[in-house]
């Protein structure tokens, strides 16, 4: 059975808002404090010998940042040719980054007791980068776990000419 998280719990927002995006038609959401800047598709210069989803880094005003697809970090398919994609900058662990997402949502005010446990039958790939799920209207809005992008794994990724 699903336990309603504690805001500490799920990295829960001190003020209840939640920065939204999509990506492969999920909605996923970020501590609003945690998210710097939102615009649209940026210039990347490419690190050569990165992981798949580091594809690039980002000058922004002179702040060096890597970028990291979420599409190919949580093991989505790529995006086509022509599908546009916008950037998220956050803050995480005293240092800034860059995320590739299919598009920008809402900002929303989800309170830490509407937040529940990830289902069991969330697929075990996503398992990792999903703190918390908080059910809306016809949507499940999935709480991204920032450390785990970062973090060192073990994941199988995609070919490049995927």
């Amino acid at each position: 059975m699903s336990e309603i998280f504690k805001e500490s719990q799920v990295g829960g927002s001190p003020s209840g808002k939640w920065a939204t995006f999509y990506l492969h038609g999920e909605m996923f959401a970020l501590r609003v404090e945690d998210v710097q800047e939102v615009m649209m598709d940026q210039p990347l210069t490419p690190v050569p010998l990165a992981p798949d989803h580091v594809v690039g880094l980002l000058n922004l005003r002179g702040q060096i940042m890597p970028a990291l697809d979420l599409r190919v970090r949580l093991l989505f398919p790529r995006r086509g040719e022509g599908e546009g994609s916008s950037l998220i900058v956050i803050r995480i662990q005293g240092t800034s980054l860059s995320l590739v997402v299919d598009e920008i949502g809402d900002v929303l005010e989800l309170p830490a007791r509407s937040w529940r446990d990830p289902p069991d039958t969330l697929a075990a790939q996503h398992r990792g980068f999903v703190r918390a799920i908080c059910p809306i209207d016809r949507h499940v809005v999935l709480a991204l776990n920032v450390e785990a992008l970062v973090g060192d794994d073990n994941r199988p990724t995609h070919s490049r000419a995927s």
